[in-house]
């Protein structure tokens, strides 16, 4: 027993000292990081925006309003606690509960996506702290929480973290945030109101009214669920209130749309890049006024259309430059636009077919998923070229079935479209995908064509600035396919433009690459896009509707009304400038291949040198790539199988001719050759009587004349006949 005791009083002891240890270390390697008062009351900022120039385009000053906690009525408050942190009231600045919980799911998930953060290490790492997810950054919050809750009640740090909390749009402050969503002041605040306030901050991109209406109030309604578990609103308030449709709330926040771009969304990616939100900053953007006017004026010329409408334009480095929208930037169902970067570029990259490889545009059945082309129309044997430019949706099925949807999400996942674990049908090669993708993030996508294959996420700012910090934006890169690739997938997209969707686009001296997308059924459209590009510039164009609360007319496609805007913005950027060449690769060449091996028998064999024009089709194709048959029908001319027959005393010749090649037929007689027809006159067929007793011999030697140099082929030694001794009535083939 004596032994058991001194090894239980061993073992605490070595605990308290690891215990001791561990606190101490903690403490030292802690020892810098201090609570700082300035940063928790000092609200106040200026915010400067510079276009690309260094040219100030927008300034936000004192932008906080500070509520006193007294003027924010119990709703609000209550709900904040309900939802970001319910055991506020009674824990010590860190809910440990909470936070091995939040442990617990994450490795679950094998992720860091909970933190189990209370209210006072919000306030914390919001105002002293950065974003990033480090052990060292964890341990200084729950450090800096519990001096926190030392020197402050729980009211203040309240107080505090309130005024101090993002809520979109600019609007920092629970006051700022009143303002701007329902023209209130806090203290009027209802219910409803407080619940969408309380949901949004999670995510304000997301949950903000003016970004998703329906998902804002699927939010609204968990923090009411949790007020009502918590007992701070009765059944009848929750039943009230959960039924509520937030637009019967939220006001229209009627914010000039350019403002809204350079204070919002300028805003949202400063905090991505540099958390210190609350310092005054000055932030560098890629901004065009120019280029901002020719946007929004094209915009704004299609008012008339009762849709959304947005446009963005950025360099080949990935940088926006203008942006122009009556809705935001908002996810939507893609359509055909994504046919380039998640089915043609993959398959030629992996050599599953050329642009010019044959593809049968039927209607076909894929285990029973059964794609329609638009208006059901079909066209054979056509080129994949040409099924892109015709935006064949069976073709584009097929492609994705021969390269399999797990390898072209390989390609997808390298941009910024974030396809969900369910978006693995083959309906994904006809951009249905589960979350949809913002225009920018799609327009960012053919950056890889006229970039060389290189993909380089889209930005607004280059760099921010202060008395303290000078950062400058890192653009995200990654090859997604080979420059050969690119080169052809550009060749492609120009024959969009040329005689496919996107040939509205078909204008001036301009050389433009492009590829239309909509999405719809029998009650209308409700995304209509054309993303077009070239050396220098990518655009973007949707109309449509961001909750699909409103469908277009189905007239109303990719290929009109949002050409019509692209190719007036195009015509004024290049109004006073000369538009720069697209680049080309070494390994990309063009070759010109047979037409009739490719009609008839749906083969790739190169053309003949000397091959009539309408005897040959183009093709560009990387080296490796290349037909290794060649025709030699025209510098070697042969006529398949001549028929000969004898009909009273008449010799018929019957040629099987190719296009273009003709045939000189001689006779051979008392061993001396005769020519006697030459089929370039039209004449087919030796049509003399022959003598009796004697003996008839016939060649036919093919040849093909180019206007310069005649070549002939083979001589072909015809049937030999002799004639009978005598004249009959009737002599036929069996007497030969």
């Amino acid at each position: 027993m004596k032994k058991i005791i001194k090894a239980l009083f061993f073992t605490f002891g070595v605990i308290l000292i690891l215990f001791i240890s561990a606190v101490l270390i903690v403490n030292v390697y802690l020892f810098d990081v201090k609570l700082d008062k300035d940063k928790l009351v000092n609200l106040d900022r200026t915010i400067n925006f510079y276009d690309k120039n260094g040219v100030l385009i927008a300034e936000k000053s004192n932008g906080i309003c500070v509520s006193d906690l007294t003027k924010i009525n119990n709703y609000t408050k209550n709900a904040f606690v309900s939802i970001e942190d319910k055991r506020f009231y009674s824990h010590n600045g860190v809910d440990y509960k909470s936070m091995l919980r939040a442990i617990k799911n994450n490795f679950k998930n094998l992720s860091i996506k909970e933190g189990g953060s209370t209210i006072s290490q919000q306030l914390i790492k919001n105002t002293h702290l950065t974003s990033e997810k480090t052990i060292k950054r964890k341990l200084s919050e729950i450090k800096l929480a519990r001096n926190l809750e030392r020197k402050y009640t729980k009211d203040e740090i309240l107080e505090m973290y309130l005024n101090t909390i993002y809520f979109g749009n600019n609007a920092y402050g629970i006051t700022n945030a009143s303002k701007l969503y329902f023209n209130k002041n806090t203290k009027d605040l209802t219910i409803n109101e407080s619940a969408i306030l309380a949901g949004m901050i999670k995510a304000p991109s997301i949950y903000a009214p003016n970004k998703n209406l329906d998902k804002c109030n699927k939010r609204k309604n968990l923090v009411l669920n949790e007020m009502l578990n918590q007992g701070f609103i009765t059944k009848e308030e929750y039943n009230e209130n959960v039924n509520k449709n937030v637009l019967d709330e939220v006001k229209n926040v009627d914010i000039e749309y350019d403002y809204i771009y350079l204070t919002s969304n300028y805003m949202d990616q400063t905090l991505k890049l540099y958390p210190y939100s609350k310092e005054s900053l000055n932030i560098y953007t890629f901004y065009d006024s120019s280029l901002q006017k020719i946007l929004k004026e094209a915009i704004l010329n299609f008012n008339n259309y009762n849709c959304e409408k947005t446009a963005v334009l950025m360099n080949n480095k990935g940088q926006i430059e203008a942006y122009f929208s009556t809705c935001g930037d908002v996810n939507r169902q893609i359509g055909s636009v994504i046919k380039p970067i998640l089915v043609y570029a993959p398959a030629i990259e992996e050599n599953v077919v050329t642009s010019v490889t044959p593809i049968l545009d039927e209607k076909t059945d894929f285990s029973g998923y059964t794609p329609s082309n638009y208006n059901d129309k079909y066209y054979g044997y056509i080129t994949v070229k040409e099924s892109l430019a015709k935006s064949s949706n069976v073709c584009s099925v097929k492609l994705l079935n021969y390269l399999s949807v797990d390898k072209a999400k390989e390609y997808i996942n390298k941009t910024d479209i974030n396809l969900s674990e369910n978006d693995n049908s083959l309906a994904l090669a006809l951009g249905a995908t589960e979350n949809g993708a913002k225009l920018t993030n799609l327009t960012a996508c053919y950056n890889i064509f006229s970039n060389k294959g290189i993909y380089k996420s889209p930005t607004t700012i280059s760099s921010i600035k202060n008395d303290s910090l000078s950062f400058n934006n890192t653009i995200k890169t990654e090859r997604v396919i080979n420059e050969d690739t690119a080169h052809i997938m550009n060749d492609m997209l120009n024959g969009v433009v040329q005689s496919g969707t996107a040939k509205k686009l078909l204008f001036s001296d301009l050389t433009l690459y492009a590829k239309t997308g909509t999405v719809g059924n029998k009650k209308g459209n409700t995304d209509a896009y054309v993303i077009s590009y070239d050396a220098d510039y990518t655009l973007g164009v949707w109309f449509g509707s961001k909750n699909n609360a409103v469908y277009m007319d189905n007239t109303i496609t990719g290929g009109n009304v949002p050409c019509f805007v692209a190719k007036s913005i195009w015509e004024k950027i290049y109004a006073n400038k000369t538009q720069n060449e697209m680049f080309t690769s070494d390994s990309v060449i063009k070759v010109m291949l047979d037409k009739e091996s490719f009609e008839n028998n749906h083969t790739l064999v190169l053309a003949d040198d000397v091959s009539p024009k309408r005897c040959v089709f183009e093709g560009l194709l990387k080296i490796s790539t290349i037909p290794k048959t060649k025709s030699t029908k025209f510098t070697n001319p042969i006529i398949q199988n001549p028929k000969t027959s004898v009909k009273n005393y008449c010799y018929c010749i019957e040629l099987c001719q190719i296009e273009h090649i003709n045939a000189l037929i001689y006779k051979i007689e008392n061993n001396k050759k005769y020519k006697v027809f030459d089929t370039r006159n039209g004449e087919y067929i030796y049509n003399e009587k022959l003598k009796p007793n004697s003996t008839y011999e016939f060649i036919v030697v093919p040849y093909y004349d180019d206007g310069k140099v005649v070549y002939y082929g083979k001589e072909m030694l015809l049937d030999k006949i002799k004639s009978p001794s005598i004249e009959l009535d009737d002599w036929w083939d069996d007497k030969l």
